[in-house]
């Protein structure tokens, strides 16, 4: 049975985040608890589950795992919402919004699946997205990976460390100016079990501003040589991606093609910039 180990909840509105309670510094406080209320009720409308071996519903871990910001998006800003199973992440989505014109601001819900069995979602109990398994073929051992250490505080260690080995950009494709992006250095979340204590796993970010566009989950798998360390990247964002370790490409997404494991819907919901 997989406990959660540890959450990380990174609270990252730094430019909204007010120095006192005072005058306009109080409005910008209440907009964030505002949007905050209003992002979690959104996740909250969702059911996610998996279709097989019969059908399971995950758990929503109860507060987000990051809130972030990207000003170079037009004042973007949004939280990120972990599904889990038995504590292991399964799902990731950022629920955001950006300004439009009026005075409002366009809601958009971006998923990733990282289950190993079909996963289906409902929201507001109406079809939502149907997501296939991840494949054996899409795991890949970390080049020269450790055997996975014994003790949960060296495993995350480990973690930390192997993460740090990876660099992403972004862009590069139809006239995109290229864009390192930056590591998360603290997991997202990270899980472990308490039944075989040699498993273990974490999701990071790369991140521009602290806005999500790549999901790195790193993971704990059985080897004929032992217990290794494992990837599995996710694209979060719409151009193009590209994941390295130590310099060598390991991962790509080009923009403009079908990833069925990510879904990225726009016009979810239209809210007035100012929240009542």
């Amino acid at each position: 049975m997989f406990d959660v180990c540890r959450v990380y909840w990174i609270v990252v509105w730094v430019a909204l985040i007010p120095v006192s309670v005072d005058g306009d510094d109080a409005l910008k406080k209440e907009q964030i608890d505002k949007w905050s209320a209003y992002y979690l009720k959104q996740a909250k409308s969702y059911e996610l589950r998996l279709t097989d071996p019969g059908d399971e519903t995950l758990t929503l871990v109860p507060t987000p795992v990051l809130r972030w910001q990207n000003p170079l998006r037009s004042t973007t800003h949004g939280e990120c919402f972990v599904w889990t199973r038995d504590g292991r992440a399964l799902a990731i989505a950022s629920i955001f919004s950006y300004p439009v014109d009026n005075n409002q601001r366009r809601v958009a819900h971006a998923f990733n699946s990282f289950a190993l069995a079909p996963l289906v979602a409902e929201y507001n109990q109406q079809p939502f997205w149907n997501a296939p398994p991840v494949s054996n073929e899409e795991w890949q051992m970390v080049p020269n990976s450790p055997t996975v250490a014994s003790s949960p505080a060296r495993r995350l260690s480990q973690m930390r460390s192997l993460a740090r080995q990876f660099t992403a950009e972004l862009g590069g494709s139809d006239g995109e100016e290229k864009r390192m992006l930056r590591l998360m250095t603290a997991p997202l979340y990270r899980y472990s079990s308490h039944d075989d204590a040699e498993m273990d796993g974490a999701l990071f970010a790369f991140v521009m501003g602290t806005d999500p566009e790549v999901i790195l989950l790193l993971e704990s798998r059985n080897t004929d040589s032992g217990r290794k360390w494992f990837f599995l990247a996710g694209r979060h964002s719409y151009t193009t991606l590209v994941l390295q370790h130590q310099d060598r490409e390991v991962w790509r997404y080009t923009r403009g093609e079908r990833s069925p494991r990510y879904l990225s819907q726009h016009g979810i919901d239209l809210q007035p910039a100012v929240l009542e």
